[in-house]
């Protein structure tokens, strides 16, 4: 089926005069084929993976107009790939905050992150002061800002980064912030007041955007397929969500997505998010299609 999709692809670019550039790619093969999905599925176009003269028309027209642009993208080994989201931001950090590597990476584990920081600006600023990164933040708004190329090691998780992608979702955590959200003209953050982590229970904290979440959700599902991660998390005795350290992911055997507290006990993030309701969801949506 997908020789049949890039060889009428072939045909199309010859007889239309498309190329694989329009979608920010050089060949014809199966990145091109998700690339025209998106498109097809962001326009309410008929979602085939194929380039046929109702899609051609569309993507024509937005070139046209100049509103088809390289954007909402984001960098995996050196390429710009969309992953569905309208808010993607590249806002690459200080190359001394990372280790550059050449051949292919293989991450096997999302390793997620909450910044203590009031936004994912102010994150940024903070990760190079202290010459650490990590891949993406995900903003108030639900932007998704890349630091990192996915295939570079980012520092934010110590013995996993060599493994790992890290996600922070901006979050100030303490209740004390609340106004400077509003104050920045965001609705009220919401309060989570029920989190345990390593057997304890937390204070009342800050929790998420349901912004923030979409857009972790797109995120996280786009990797997980990419580098053929595990829609898999850490789970407790009774098959529940891990609120504690995990053998495996503390030992890197682990594949699939984790809070930061799944590696040590030194650390709570991102208590209160509940990644086994996100897998799921992620789950069903890939049933769906």
């Amino acid at each position: 089926m997908m020789w049949r999709k890039i060889r009428f692809n072939k045909k199309s670019s010859k007889k239309l005069g498309w190329t694989p550039e329009w979608f920010g790619l050089s060949e014809f093969d199966a990145d091109l084929i998700d690339e025209v999905l998106i498109f097809q599925k962001n326009h309410d176009l008929k979602q085939d993976g194929m380039v046929g003269i109702n899609t051609f028309r569309r993507l024509q027209l937005y070139r046209e107009l100049n509103i088809f642009e390289d954007e909402n993208k984001i960098l995996i080994n050196g390429k710009k790939r969309s992953i569905g989201w309208h808010k993607v931001k590249l806002d690459l950090i200080s190359s001394n905050c990372y280790r550059s590597v050449r051949a292919p990476r293989k991450p096997h584990v999302i390793v997620t992150h909450f910044d203590v920081c009031t936004s994912a600006e102010s994150c940024k600023r903070v990760l190079e002061k202290r010459g650490i990164s990590t891949h993406f933040i995900i903003d108030n708004d639900g932007t998704i800002v890349q630091l990192v190329d996915t295939n570079h090691i980012a520092w934010h998780a110590k013995s996993a980064n060599k493994y790992a992608i890290g996600i922070d979702i901006s979050s100030a955590y303490y209740t004390r912030y609340l106004n400077t959200y509003t104050k920045k003209g965001f609705e009220p953050r919401p309060i989570i007041t029920d989190s345990v982590v390593h057997g304890r229970s937390l204070d009342a904290h800050l929790g998420y955007y349901p912004e923030q979440i979409q857009a972790y959700k797109v995120l996280v599902r786009y990797l997980c397929k990419a580098y053929n991660i595990p829609l898999d998390y850490p789970k407790d005795a009774n098959g529940k969500l891990s609120t504690t350290v995990n053998k495996d992911a503390a030992k890197n055997k682990f594949r699939g997505i984790v809070n930061h507290y799944n590696l040590t006990r030194n650390k709570i993030d991102t208590v209160g998010l509940k990644i086994d309701e996100i897998v799921e969801s992620i789950k069903t949506l890939e049933r769906e299609n």
